[in-house]
């Protein structure tokens, strides 16, 4: 690294992405990647990418989770806390405002119309995202039956996120574990040790696992939180694979145990989300806002990244033992599958809100046509979601 990041610098570009950062998470990364390596020259490649992989496999959403690694590598823990939160505050401030706008927004002519068109779109959307990671994370047909089964216990069975999250990592840490015992007992019937000692995984490997199993549950589990916070804390901390993730659990929470939303309130705040420069994630500050005012957006807000984020500066801290670490490499193995089952788990869940006519069963193929063939952006998607049923709607009224 020639140079380190001037703080100011990286602050202004955290918040113009943040202002700018249309499209997704991927293509968030790609424009941090583009001016952190290639025009400032501010990180070297092989670092950006690592710390990248890093922030991929903590819970939470990677481009925060990237801010603040970057932060805190380069100029300590308060400035990956500062540059995580400039990174959101721009999407933020725009979901309260649409928060506030919201009755006004509804009951404008034909926007309902338009709306609803956006959450069809969000259909294919998701079902994209799951078509293209699970290229890499189904490995086995094993994957694929576990992917189901999360599937399965979200959309169907109400089991939570975090509880999905962390029986998944404890799967595959388990396994790594036997895999690691397995070797030794091998070798040692091969060519037995001259002395005593050397049995099993690494001690550092175990440890490694439980402090961040330990934070995960801390974070999700603070009894002293009103309710939405308690609600966005848990999920936050097991929002493992992205934003998209959390809309089975949200919709679990807020619509069918709790009923601050309507399914429809539900599907027009993760349709915010997406529309939305920063994470999807940031539908939380919607949700607060619209069940408790200014203080329900910041409580749902902090809840939702806070957690993510402090894992994300202990990961920081530990960067090489975070990689070399077998057991946690066993437990972010498991997580994949269960990462695509979750994300089925999504689509049923927007499916059984926003698909109910023939014109939102066409929008979902052609959506899921052109996001797999053609590669567009998402959001393009979005507006003809939204245009299509707003069409059909018109139509509908001239007969």
């Amino acid at each position: 690294m020639a140079a380190g990041p001037p703080l100011g610098g990286l602050v202004r570009l955290a918040l113009w992405l943040g202002i700018a950062g249309f499209g997704g998470g991927f293509s968030v990364l790609a424009q941090m990647r583009r001016d952190l390596v290639d025009r400032r020259r501010w990180v070297e490649a092989e670092s950006f990418f690592e710390m990248l992989e890093v922030a991929k496999v903590l819970p939470g959403t990677s481009a925060t989770n990237l801010f603040t690694l970057i932060g805190e590598r380069e100029h300590g823990t308060a400035a990956g806390v500062l540059l995580g939160a400039a990174f959101l505050l721009p999407s933020a401030a725009t979901m309260v405002l649409l928060g506030a706008l919201y009755p006004v927004i509804r009951r404008m002519p034909d926007m309902g119309a338009f709306l609803d068109g956006l959450g069809v779109a969000m259909v294919p959307i998701v079902g994209a995202v799951v078509y293209e990671i699970g290229k890499d994370a189904l490995r086995s047909l094993a994957d694929v039956g576990l992917a189901l089964l999360c599937c399965a216990a979200m959309a169907w069975a109400g089991i939570g996120l975090l509880e999905l999250a962390l029986a998944a990592a404890a799967l595959g840490a388990g396994t790594a574990i036997w895999q690691e015992q397995s070797r030794a007992r091998a070798a040692r019937i091969a060519r037995p040790p001259a002395r005593h000692g050397g049995e099993g995984p690494p001690p550092a490997a175990g440890v490694a696992l439980f402090p961040w199993m330990k934070a995960a549950l801390v974070g999700a589990g603070l009894a002293t939180l009103p309710s939405l916070a308690h609600v966005f804390a848990k999920i936050g901390a097991a929002t493992f694979g992205g934003g998209l993730v959390m809309i089975p659990a949200i919709e679990q929470q807020v619509v069918h145990l709790r009923h601050w939303l309507t399914p429809a309130e539900f599907s027009d705040a993760i349709a915010f989300g997406q529309i939305t420069p920063g994470p999807v994630a940031i539908s939380a500050t919607f949700i607060g806002y619209r069940v408790a005012g200014l203080s329900g957006a910041l409580a749902s807000t902090v809840a939702m990244f806070a957690p993510p984020m402090a894992m994300t500066l202990l990961a920081g801290r530990g960067l090489g033992e975070f990689r070399q670490s077998p057991v946690l490499r066993g437990a972010i193995r498991t997580l994949g599958p269960a990462v695509i089952g979750m994300l089925l788990a999504a689509m049923v869940s927007l499916a059984r809100v926003s698909v109910a006519s023939p014109v939102s069963i066409l929008i979902v193929a052609a959506g899921l046509l052109v996001l797999m063939v053609f590669r567009v952006n998402p959001l393009w998607v979005l507006l003809g979601g939204g245009l299509a049923t707003l069409g059909a709607s018109g139509i509908s009224c001239l007969r």
